[in-house]
């Protein structure tokens, strides 16, 4: 699962990384980004070539530039670059004769942007980094809303719709038990998902990325009804 909750033009800045194992987690842990790695996503390329493997699965520098419209130096030098900072790997069991196949690692990652946000140093990465997240979330439900709207009688209409949903939920919780949720949530999610681990377009031609958006947060009222009902109390 890839997210980028809070749990909730050139990269600003590539400070020094480690290149010891240890310094990630074990696979199928999720990562917590920090503050570097934070940096790192600011360049739109990376993003898109995360975009990229999470959705088509493994691919090599030539394959994504070609899709990309992107020179595979470019595209080779942020891949690199994004598994200096374990967002991505090798993808196992694949030979690209001189070229590496890579896929976003498995277990994810996570990243406290809240913290983010209030920290001065790191305000300008958060916003760039979220607001891309949060747009692309948007505009992917967007375009399978429109594809439904203007072609309900199109092939892939007709073979999804029954399939795709949207929800909404309200439960009345603390803080503590909205954590507790999000979290099993998440679990579910996640280890839901590793059955599916792995698929390409090309092991599995009769499958679709089937994106997944969850939100946890609470509806609050505004300001002055907050005042109003304190002064009630």
């Amino acid at each position: 699962m890839r997210h980028l909750p809070d749990r909730y033009g050139e990269a600003m800045s590539d400070e020094p990384l480690t290149d010891d194992v240890d310094a990630f987690p074990r696979e199928g842990e999720s990562m917590e980004i920090d503050a570097s790695a934070l940096r790192g996503l600011t360049h739109p390329l990376r993003g898109r070539l995360l975009e990229e493997l999470t959705r088509n699965g493994p691919a090599t520098a030539t394959i994504l530039g070609r899709r990309l419209g992107e020179s595979s130096g470019a595209t080779s030098y942020h891949l690199r670059q994004l598994s200096r900072f374990g967002f991505i790997d090798a993808a196992p069991g694949r030979s690209g004769g001189r070229e590496r196949w890579w896929r976003i690692r498995p277990g994810g990652w996570n990243m406290k942007g809240h913290e983010f946000l209030a920290d001065p140093s790191t305000r300008a990465a958060a916003e760039i980094v979220l607001d891309r997240y949060y747009h692309q979330r948007e505009e992917h439900f967007r375009d399978w809303l429109e594809l439904v709207r203007e072609h309900p009688d199109g092939p892939d209409a007709r073979r999804w719709k029954n399939s795709a949903s949207d929800s909404l939920s309200h439960m009345r919780m603390t803080p503590g038990e909205t954590e507790e949720f999000a979290a099993a949530l998440n679990g579910f999610i996640r280890d839901y998902g590793q059955r599916f681990e792995g698929r390409t377009p090309e092991s599995h031609p009769d499958t679709e990325t089937v994106e997944v958006q969850v939100n946890v947060f609470p509806t609050l009222p505004p300001p002055r009804e907050r005042e109003e009902r304190a002064g009630d109390a």
